[in-house]
């Protein structure tokens, strides 16, 4: 029998999957004997270093929560938009490291494309992610094997609503619900054995926010915060190495560029398309390395800078746009939220 003494309080990071309206997490919500204690952080089209930003910054984390992690989807769409494996592990390494150090079980939960289920297209990012959980001792909810062991006569047209999205009209999202909720009970913190633990010893991670520029409050029903025009530099106290920004992005944005001394990064976009059919302003982050450029290391002071429209192409990230624009076109209405660096300790 099912007791709020039994079901431990649950925080969500995931994608869109977890934001739909009677998805897998409202259906969790309804089977939880206490639905207040499901807590949702998740963020579309976004991965596992959107939920270091979320975790790390959430003020009203439950006691002793299991975090769930459903990021495989998005981030298998990231790796075919050429996004090095590397960098995404990286990130779920250090998610996971940073649970364990706060004694946070975590329950990985493994959603798939469409094309995934079908067989027509298949990721070694998979293979890679499997590898870590299998390191961190962590037992996933695979989405794929429910769907093929309870579900075999649902044909995989029903289980989809489009590619990269579940259906609601099934009765699968409440079976996904009730099988994280029974694995959730047996949820692990993360542990990795001493050679794979030493990756992060003497290292942390921090959430940085510029001190220069006039802060603008922005509000969404998932997010509030403090954010900052690109229109003009930015600056950032900072000792550390530069992984990843997170901003609000609109249409017209600048191009934006990372520089501490004579090292730089960028230009990166920092727009959505003016095509798209959703808000004008959208949370996004940046992955601002690779196996091949390594992060930008900060002695002390680091700066955000605007790219002028008629400067090089920036490079545009899975999820972003470049619009033409005229220089001196007004700069967007959104806004640099913050960095997400590595520090030494």
């Amino acid at each position: 029998m099912n007791t709020s003494a039994e079901a431990p309080s649950l925080v969500v990071v995931g994608g869109s999957n977890s934001l739909l309206k009677n998805g897998w997490v409202d259906k969790l919500k309804q089977v939880h004997p206490q639905p207040e204690r499901v807590v949702n952080l998740s963020i579309g089209a976004a991965t596992s270093a959107m939920g270091l930003y979320r975790l790390l910054t959430c003020a009203e984390m439950p006691d002793n929560p299991v975090v769930l992690w459903e990021y495989a989807l998005n981030e298998a769409n990231y790796f075919a938009h050429r996004q090095p494996a590397k960098v995404l592990i990286y990130h779920t390494q250090w998610l996971l490291e940073a649970c364990a150090r706060r004694g946070l079980r975590v329950l990985p939960v493994i959603l798939y494309n469409k094309a995934e289920a079908t067989g027509a297209e298949r990721h070694r990012y998979r293979d890679f992610l499997a590898g870590t959980f299998e390191t961190y001792g962590l037992t996933p909810v695979d989405a794929g094997q429910l769907w093929r062991a309870e579900f075999g006569d649902l044909p995989v047209d029903r289980l989809y609503a489009d590619n990269p999205h579940y259906s609601v009209e099934t009765g699968f999202p409440l079976a996904l619900a009730r099988a994280v909720l029974r694995q959730a009970r047996l949820a692990t913190v993360p542990s990795c054995g001493h050679e794979d633990g030493l990756r992060f010893a003497g290292k942390d991670l921090r959430i940085v926010f510029p001190d220069s520029g006039i802060p603008e409050p922005f509000a969404n029903r998932i997010l509030s915060c403090d954010i900052f025009s690109m229109g003009a530099d930015l600056h950032f106290s900072l000792t550390g190495r530069l992984l990843a920004c997170f901003l609000i992005a609109s249409r017209a944005e600048p191009a934006i560029t990372f520089r501490s001394g004579r090292a730089q990064k960028g230009p990166y976009s920092a727009q959505i398309s003016a095509r798209g059919t959703g808000p004008a302003r959208q949370l996004k982050h940046l992955l601002l390395w690779s196996p091949k450029d390594p992060p930008l290391a900060s002695h002390g002071d680091l700066f955000l800078s605007p790219q002028p429209a008629f400067g090089a192409s920036p490079v545009v990230q899975h999820t972003m746009a470049w619009n033409a624009s005229a220089d001196g076109e007004a700069v967007g209405t959104g806004g640099l939220i913050g960095l997400l660096a590595e520090i030494d300790i």
